[in-house]
């Protein structure tokens, strides 16, 4: 039986509870961080049972990380599918600026990681695989990135780990100091290094 014109079928039904959860979840596991926040009040923040919640996303540690996919992950897709068109050269200075503009963009939910990590080893626990997941990924965009530009396609890997090392740096730095502070400076840095990496490295004629 087709349903009709406003009816939602079960998938639907299953979605759009899924994300009243995570909605109420990441409205409570923001300030109140992982060990201060309940199953109980997340399912009344919802609207729905805790059964429900379990049944969705197994535990509450499973809740936590899909709550984290969900904050961050479409930043990263939208971001990989916007640069793909790019020279390479281009792209790679591009993911630096992808980069900075996301922890502008997500400085709460960042500061939040930072502070659960330090507060919840369960907390962290959770965490490691969809962030370590997502770092992977950044970095083998730069290392892609890297094989296409330079002569000796060995040396990308190591190039593109201490970018992203670097970035990282600068990710910390930036959530851990009031103000802007020196993060131009950084920015200014990374950018110089890349471009000495590529010289030194060799461009070949065609990525200049």
């Amino acid at each position: 039986m087709t349903p009709s014109r406003g009816q939602k079928t079960p998938d639907g039904r299953k979605a759009q509870t899924q994300s009243r959860i995570l909605e109420a979840a990441a409205g409570l596991f923001t300030p109140r961080g992982y060990e201060r926040t309940s199953i109980s009040a997340i399912a009344a923040q919802a609207g729905v049972s805790r059964a429900a919640i379990f049944w969705h996303f197994g535990n509450k540690a499973g809740l936590f990380e899909e709550t984290c996919r969900r904050l961050l992950g479409p930043f990263f897709e939208e971001v990989r599918s916007s640069l793909q068109h790019l020279a390479p050269r281009k792209r790679l200075f591009e993911l630096f600026a992808v980069y900075e503009s996301f922890v502008s963009t997500y400085r709460g939910p960042i500061e939040s990681f930072v502070r659960w990590a330090l507060e919840s080893p369960q907390a962290w626990a959770t965490l490691q695989g969809p962030l370590f997941a997502m770092h992977d990924e950044f970095m083998a965009d730069i290392r892609g990135t890297l094989e296409e530009l330079i002569v000796d396609r060995k040396a990308a890997e190591p190039l593109a780990a201490a970018l992203a090392a670097t970035l990282d740096g600068n990710l910390l730095l930036d959530v851990l100091e009031s103000g802007d502070g020196n993060r131009e400076i950084r920015r200014q840095g990374l950018r110089r290094m890349a471009e000495l990496a590529l010289l030194e490295s060799g461009l070949p004629p065609n990525a200049r």
